[in-house]
């Protein structure tokens, strides 16, 4: 595998556990499957993971939170998986229906098109872990952001992440109120019938708007 640093921060989801009295806290980390692969769900966009976070909060499923990457320990969180089959399933924004709804599956979940990443993680001597990822991902997620949410859409999603935490959570909010979300069985029965296009959806924070694309639009990534 060849590898870099990741351009963007990476971000997982995770949720204070319940202990015994005196046991110091636990936390678990959001996991999700694709096909006979599993992975920590992960997100290159902080308002994506916050977007996330507050829909599974609204729906009564618990207080996640995001979290950098970074502070995950990975080899833990996965060490029921073989480490071959270890992956980061990366989200690239969010699916939507033909009315330009959001979808939510059967967990309350948000439906997002899932990327599985090979990574490696190498210690430093001093400071932070440092994540690796395949060389290609980094330019891929900027040029799915561009066809999706504008052109400078990476630059506007870094500068709210530097803003403040505030400001990245009061955009979920704006965004999350700015659409509606459909239940994914429901809408699978008409889409069966009839032979509805996957569509992506990203919230664009400088116009106040959400993006839509048609998935025939897209470029496919093969993997490795």
């Amino acid at each position: 595998m060849s590898a870099k640093h990741s351009p963007f921060s990476l971000w997982g989801l995770t949720l204070e556990a319940e202990t015994a009295p005196h046991q110091p806290p636990m936390k678990q980390t959001f996991i999700v499957r694709l096909g006979q692969e599993a992975g920590v769900l992960t997100f290159a966009s902080a308002l994506d993971a916050e977007i996330y976070c507050q829909h599974l909060a609204a729906s009564g499923v618990g207080r996640w939170q995001r979290e950098r990457l970074e502070r995950i320990d990975l080899s833990v969180v996965l060490a029921a998986i073989p480490e071959q089959q270890q992956r980061l399933m990366l989200s690239l924004g969010y699916y939507a229906s033909e009315s330009n709804d959001l979808l939510a599956d059967d967990s309350q979940s948000l439906v997002t098109p899932l990327l599985p990443v090979q990574f490696d993680m190498r210690q430093r001597r001093h400071g932070p872990r440092q994540m690796r990822i395949e060389t290609d991902i980094p330019a891929f997620v900027q040029y799915w952001w561009g066809r999706i949410g504008g052109e400078n859409y990476g630059q506007l999603i870094g500068a709210l992440e530097n803003h403040s935490e505030c400001a990245v959570s009061q955009c979920a909010t704006e965004a999350l109120r700015k659409i509606h979300i459909t239940g994914i069985s429901d809408y699978l029965r008409t889409w069966t019938i009839k032979g509805i296009t996957e569509i992506y959806a990203l919230y664009r924070p400088d116009a106040g708007e959400w993006g839509f694309r048609r998935a025939s639009q897209e470029p496919v990534r093969q993997l490795q």
